[in-house]
């Protein structure tokens, strides 16, 4: 989607960002009140820095399931984000496990009227900044405490300063036509009617207009819109033992138009309903050790989860003596400058590169959510890590942003995320020849069979429970503090090139690690557009809060790789088959 902007870069030397016009009267509501903020007082603190934040929109949502709508909803919301930081930059009342605690009676509404006016938004950025304030003072009063108790390793810096910029780009009205994503999902799901294996299915379509507002003490002013489509289909089966099966297919745009048309997502659709029907009498994997091929999109959702959850540095808040809060680190901590994939792979994350071969990319936008405008960042140069996503939260080796705020985070931080990761790589073989190095590895190890996995669960499809059960069963056996999701089509090739799906299987060991172990890659290269939020293996649905993230990589052969299958508890097959649908004999 093409998205014309109308900026002003603003330098330490220019002139002052207060007297730039805004044309805008939320912008210009937010500046009035940082200003007036500026002079509150309470116990000898004053605030240093104010910034005002807020999401408003329209979402449409509907779903079916076999021809019938369950759901069909729209709503409009106007959300607020308020963060007051009193003491310094040095020194402030975040990055502690008391900050966002509200004690006391509040005013101020989460959400603000739809229609409210100038006046009225100027009452409502009153009342929220009375209670950040407040909460902001009696915060940093119990971090002083805390830290008179506890001897810190490392003393850093609890927030990072930042050049001004004003960015504020035109919102283009936006029309939903519900009726016709009605009965789209009804005629698309009407399709899984005829898999008698697939005992629940949904087709689910959410489209999305909004405008993201932001405004801070430092003089940095930004509007930009934040539009988004997304049709989702998930299927559920049991296998002939009983145990869970599930597959499912996401479809990403800017608009509506921007969807592939309905026959093209029918032949998806019928594509994943004869894959899951096939895999339920699909025998059980084994424990296997030994080359795997990463095909096309699994190779992509492999490295989203990997490297997009690992590439930030993590900061542990301050917290009472006796009583740490233990983050999980990134894999890659201490790494910087070491060589973490082969020679041959180069990786930058770029938020201004818009399509790969004419299909457009998510990762797109023009200023993070903490008003930094990024750059292209080079993340791996000849296999060696050399840079991470950096928010305005210093963290140890780095005091500054480099525009990857993309997610509310913890403790009065934002979360670090990426935009386009572009995996490159100077060596490359056809995907036809990368099989055929898959199956050369078989035979010179005398295995009996190499793995091809072409999906991975990511962004995962599971329940919560699910998730939970995954957590425990991998801390039970000693795997690594971030899971990576269960494979959904794992696929066993034999050294005469015979393909036999298998189910069941999950990763073992798996980290970051591993990268180093990848011998070759594709020639074809595959994009994933995903939607992360601040979920485990970005949970389809969850969270308030998500952001557009693509991976281009292409397919990518691991010299070793161990696999196994989960060893729990499996509910029996049920004793009567599901009733026919109507219509069947």
């Amino acid at each position: 989607m093409k998205r014309r902007t109308f900026s002003l870069l603003l330098g330490a030397a220019a002139a002052a960002p207060a007297q730039e016009k805004l044309n805008d009267p939320i912008l210009e509501a937010m500046r009035a009140e940082l200003s007036r903020s500026l002079r509150l007082s309470l116990a000898g603190e004053t605030p240093y820095y104010i910034q005002y934040g807020l999401d408003q929109g329209a979402n449409f949502t509907c779903s079916a399931t076999l021809g019938g709508l369950l759901l069909s909803r729209r709503s409009n919301y106007r959300v607020p984000r308020v963060q007051v930081r009193v003491g310094s930059y040095e020194f402030d009342n975040t990055n502690c496990v008391y900050t966002g605690m509200i004690r006391g009676a509040r005013f101020d509404n989460e959400n603000w009227p739809l229609e409210a006016g100038v006046d009225q938004i100027r009452l409502d950025l009153w009342l929220a900044t009375d209670r950040s304030y407040k909460a902001a003072v009696e915060t940093l009063s119990l971090k002083r405490a805390a830290i008179k108790n506890i001897n810190q390793a490392e003393k850093l810096n609890d927030f990072a300063k930042q050049a001004p910029v004003v960015k504020v780009l035109p919102v283009p009205a936006g029309r939903m036509d519900e009726k016709r994503a009605n009965e789209r999902v009804r005629t698309l799901s009407a399709l899984l009617r005829g898999y008698p294996k697939i005992l629940d299915s949904r087709v689910e379509y959410e489209e999305g207009f909004s405008s993201s507002y932001f405004g801070d003490t430092e003089g940095t002013f930004y509007r930009f819109p934040e539009n988004i489509t997304t049709l989702r289909v998930r299927a559920e089966a049991l296998a002939d033992d009983g145990s869970p099966l599930r597959d499912y297919l996401t479809f990403h745009a800017f608009s509506a138009a921007g969807l592939p048309g309905d026959a093209e997502i029918g032949q998806a659709i019928h594509a994943m309903a004869a894959r899951l029907t096939t895999l339920c009498a699909a025998p059980l994997g084994e424990a296997y050790s030994g080359p795997v091929l990463f095909e096309g999109e699994a190779a992509a959702q492999l490295l989203a989860q990997m490297l997009g959850g690992n590439l930030s540095p993590v900061r542990s808040p301050i917290s009472e003596p006796g009583r740490p809060v233990n983050l999980p680190p990134s894999d890659f901590e201490g790494r910087l400058g070491a060589r973490v994939m082969p020679e041959f792979l180069d990786i930058t994350d770029d938020p201004f590169a818009r399509d790969s071969q004419g299909r457009p990319l998510f990762g797109y936008y023009p200023i993070d959510m903490e008003g930094v405008v990024p750059q292209p960042l080079p993340i791996v140069r000849n296999g060696v890590l050399k840079n991470f996503l950096l928010t305005r939260q210093p963290v140890r080796g780095f005091e500054g942003s480099n525009g990857r705020a993309r997610l509310p985070g913890g403790f009065g931080a934002s979360t670090a995320l990426p935009s386009n990761l572009l995996v490159t790589a100077r060596e490359t073989v056809p995907l036809a020849a990368l099989k055929t190095k898959l199956l050369d590895a078989v035979r010179q190890r005398n295995k009996p069979y190499g793995l091809i996995v072409r999906k991975i669960d990511f962004p995962s499809s599971a329940s919560v429970g699910e998730l939970r059960r995954l957590a425990s069963s991998l801390q039970a056996g000693g795997g690594s503090s971030r899971p990576v999701s269960l494979p959904l089509a794992v696929y066993r090739v034999y050294p005469d090139g015979r393909e036999e799906p298998v189910r069941g299987m999950r990763f073992r060991g798996l980290t970051v690690r591993a990268l180093r172990d990848i011998v070759a890659a594709s020639t074809e290269t595959h994009s994933l557009n995903l939607l992360l939020n601040s979920y485990p293996l970005a949970l389809m649905g969850a969270g308030g809060f998500v952001t557009g993230v693509s991976v281009v990589t292409p397919s990518l052969l691991f010299d070793e790789l161990d696999l196994d299958r989960p060893q729990e508890e499996r509910p029996s097959a049920p004793l009567v088959p599901p009733p026919p649908l109507e219509g069947e004999d």
